[in-house]
């Protein structure tokens, strides 16, 4: 079981440096992480679509398959590439969301895991596994199916959620009785009884559209004659109805299986096993969260019971179901109160989860889960970013302001290409050390929330052009439509010092490289997927720095096209892991065919590493030893049916990137030079930490020339 007790360590790791001081959420792409099967055409789509309605960051994407064989194996391998991921990637400290392009699967088996008198459980739905995350130790053990989700909230009060807390009673809390959890949903499944690509993006645009707009309508509560499934709520709706209204909302409680004839519907709970949604004549307006508790309303895989997925078709947002029968504890499905919960300014998925009283092993959150139409989004301006290339230290002056009549800005946070790099107050200004940051275009974010409840946050999304040693990378597409047989080429060059490698990046992933200055990368739209597909050009120079082009956005239509038979072709790289977590390494492999499925193989596997891998992963699960140091390599091949054949080597450093850098911002500057001059002298006993670059116990000259010769250069 040495997998596993990796996977216990990581999340003990977690749990103690998880920086709990950077709580603040709301329900933001910055804070969310989406994760992509990059082998299935319509998740590459839909992934690529909502990345630019949203406009996440690049460093906020993951390929890997959601999904997983069994829970044992989710639990073995897919949290590990999770937690691996956010550690090697710096997101540890702010991602809350996981967001699931469409899988293979709408639930992933877990048999004998999970007691229950009334039925047993053998699936838990496939984003119900990852919000079990940090309990999943506990689910291994095995639990009751009545497990407290212990950030339910038995009232109306409206909580934002952060990964980071530990919950109890729905609030913040030390008590060992508490839990974290991260927030998991899936955008749509494609499969039997799911949803289109179409109707999923239709959905994408509609939630983005929604957000903030304080849309006026009712909130519809049905009361139905199937006692089994409306029951457990009716008792529920009268309150829930009241509070509405004195939000000011409209809210009716009625004796029917839906609202026909009402054409305002800002959301609706009914409980039927097959409503009319499709053919009744009534109107679901964009935002809405709608569900009908029925056995099998996120059971694809049976023709019985209507499914939700007819929701999204009629206009809603999102909705939930259940993954097999549950047996009718009212505690599996949402509270009355979850339309409470929106209406007060929460995400879709924050109140959905808040409104669940029991963990939901066998439950899919299912739609857009950043849906917030009854937020009140902060404005957010920041007046001196500066609109050219910048070196040395800069500072910035965010202005934010809010409408909410109770509400006033209380944070704002700055992120640097994903990274979340500083937190202030209102009145106060963020300040850069350039020299910290690589040379090149950088993705620049200021979050601005309130101090209500429910975090509302705004944001502002510029870019930043550093230049401190004169190197740049240039990035010129031969042309930026075309299908997924389209044969995209790149130029690629890079000034400014010795180049190593050229790669081109795609949401954060390597997918094709060359060893020049100067070289053109080809790439079919296959490998980028189809829609608003971003890239940028990195240059890795011979000292380690890295420089990255501004992005170039290509239009690929979700379309095969015609193949003419092309690849595949592997491209290798240098991957930079730091050895005391697991990392996911892309293996990045081009040709124009959607329709073959490509074989992917380990030919040598790296000295210093173990590798779990499978046939149809264009990527690998890394773990390296402890004491992994200097660099290791990892081939692999990609074969088509019948063949050819490719194989590349990617190049495995587990080296320090910056000894220099002492205090961790990223960069070697004055903070570092401190750090050393205060510890110089130190004759025996210093550490790496205190200056002591050569290793050899002391701080002396030979650091102080080591740490001023990389003074004024970014950490890789």
């Amino acid at each position: 079981m040495h997998r596993n007790r990796r996977f216990f360590s990581l999340t003990a790791w977690w749990t103690a440096a998880g920086c709990v001081a950077a709580a603040l959420a709301g329900g933001t792409p910055e804070r969310s992480l989406l994760l992509v099967d990059p082998t299935r055409p319509d998740a590459m789509y839909i992934a690529n679509y909502y990345r630019a309605a949203r406009d996440f960051p690049d460093n906020n994407v993951l390929y890997i398959d959601p999904g997983a064989s069994s829970y044992v194996s989710f639990v073995d391998e897919n949290l590990d590439m999770l937690f691996g991921a956010l550690a090697q990637r710096g997101l540890g400290d702010h991602i809350d969301f996981l967001i699931l392009a469409p899988t293979d699967n709408y639930y992933i088996p877990a048999p004998g895991l999970i007691s229950d008198s009334c039925s047993p459980v053998s699936r838990f739905g496939v984003s119900a596994a990852w919000i079990t995350a940090f309990i999943a130790d506990e689910v291994l053990g095995g639990l009751d199916v009545t497990e407290n989700n212990r950030f339910y909230k038995n009232s109306n009060g409206a909580r934002y959620f952060s990964s980071a807390i530990s919950y109890l009673n729905g609030l913040p809390s030390s008590d060992p009785a508490a839990r974290r959890y991260f927030l998991a949903s899936i955008l749509g499944y494609t499969g039997e009884r799911g949803n289109t690509v179409d109707e999923i993006i239709a959905n994408i645009d509609r939630s983005v559209g929604v957000d903030g707009t304080r849309p006026s309508g009712t909130f519809y509560y049905m009361e139905t004659n199937d006692a089994a499934r409306s029951g457990p709520r009716d008792p529920f709706f009268d309150a829930a109805v009241a509070a509405l209204q004195a939000l000011g909302f409209g809210a009716e409680h009625l004796l029917a299986v839906l609202p026909v004839g009402r054409h305002d519907a800002l959301g609706i709970m009914t409980g039927a096993a097959n409503p009319q949604i499709d053919t009744a004549d009534f109107t679901i307006l964009p935002g809405a969260f709608c569900d009908h508790l029925t056995s099998f309303a996120a059971t694809f895989g049976t023709s019985s019971q209507v499914k939700l997925s007819r929701w999204i078709v009629k206009g809603a947002s999102g909705s939930y179901g259940t993954v097999q029968e549950p047996c009718n504890y009212p505690g599996k499905f949402p509270h009355p109160r979850v339309h409470v919960f929106y209406a007060k300014g929460l995400a879709l998925a924050e109140a959905v989860f808040r409104s669940l009283q029991f963990v939901p092993f066998q439950g899919l959150i299912y739609g857009d889960p950043l849906t917030r139409p009854f937020a009140y989004l902060p404005t957010v301006d920041v007046p001196d970013a500066p609109a050219g290339p910048v070196s040395g230290t800069i500072t910035l002056s965010p202005t934010a302001s809010t409408a909410h009549p109770s509400g006033a800005i209380d944070t704002l946070e700055l992120y640097i290409d994903g990274l979340l790099t500083d937190t202030i107050v209102p009145g106060q200004t963020f300040t850069i050390d350039t020299t910290t940051l690589a040379d090149g275009w950088h993705d620049l974010r200021v979050l601005a929330y309130d101090d209500t409840p429910q975090r509302n946050v705004g944001r502002w999304i510029g870019a930043l052009q550093v230049n401190n040693t004169g190197r740049s990378v240039g990035l010129s597409p031969q042309t930026t439509t075309g299908d997924l047989s389209t044969q995209f080429d790149f130029d690629l060059a890079a000034t400014g010092g010795t180049v190593q490698e050229l790669r081109l990046i795609h949401n954060g992933a390597v997918v094709a490289a060359a060893a020049a200055g100067n070289a053109t990368l080809s790439v079919f739209g296959l490998s980028l997927g189809a829609g608003p597909a971003r890239v940028f050009a990195e240059a890795l120079f011979d000292d380690g720095q890295r420089v990255r082009s501004a992005p170039v956005v290509l239009d690929i239509l979700y379309d095969p096209g015609v193949p003419a038979g092309n690849g595949p072709v592997a491209f290798g790289y240098t991957r930079r892991v730091d050895p005391a977590s697991s990392a996911v390494i892309e293996l990045p492999a081009t040709w124009d065919d959607s329709a073959v499925a490509a074989s992917y193989a380990i030919v040598a596997s790296p000295a210093q590493a173990s590798v779990v891998h499978r046939s149809n992963w264009p990527y690998v699960l890394l773990r390296p030893d402890p004491a992994a140091t200097g660099t290791d390599s990892l081939t692999f091949s990609v074969t088509l049916p019948g063949g050819p054949t490719a194989q590349a080597t990617i190049t495995i450093d587990y080296g320090q990137p910056c000894p220099a850098d002492l205090d961790g911002d990223g960069g070697v500057g004055l903070s570092d030079l401190s750090i050393l001059l205060g510890n110089f002298g130190t004759t025996s006993g210093a550490q790496p930490s205190d200056g002591d670059l050569d290793g050899d116990g002391d701080v002396d000259l030979t650091d102080l020339s080591a740490l001023l010769g990389a003074f004024g250069t970014a950490c890789p």
